[in-house]
């Protein structure tokens, strides 16, 4: 993972994020807050950041991988990575909002240990760190 500190790659990760999640999100919000690319060689293959959200508690956010590069671990690799840096800031829980119908990555919340906290068109998965 490689943290997004310029505006080339913050306007990829921007638009990444449009297309495979359907989220606006500014070159700026990308920049003024920890995101990351998740690389596979010499490739981008995805991408994610975390936001905090008051008093310990941390939003994982804008989490995609490129279809390419899917069920290889990365998406796994990069939400552990987020957790230990969540942890290593003073965090004590984290949270992400997942789509209803986007059941892989509700999957792959449950096997990382998340807990389904709301129900709805988002749905809400958190756990302690």
């Amino acid at each position: 993972m490689v943290r997004v500190r310029d505006w080339r790659k913050a306007g990829m990760v921007a638009a990444g994020v449009r297309r495979f999640s359907g989220v606006r999100v500014s070159r700026q919000r990308i920049l003024a807050r920890p995101h990351f690319t998740i690389e596979a060689g010499a490739h981008v293959a995805g991408w994610i950041g975390f936001e905090g959200r008051g008093s310990g508690v941390y939003e994982l956010v804008h989490l995609s991988v490129k279809p390419r590069f899917r069920h290889a671990g990365l998406a796994e690799s990069a939400v552990s990575r987020v957790l230990n840096m969540v942890r290593n800031t003073g965090g004590h829980y984290a949270y992400t909002r997942i789509n209803h119908r986007n059941f892989p990555s509700m999957c792959l919340a449950r096997k990382l240990g998340f807990g389904r906290t709301s129900r709805g068109s988002m749905v809400r998965f958190g756990r302690r760190v």
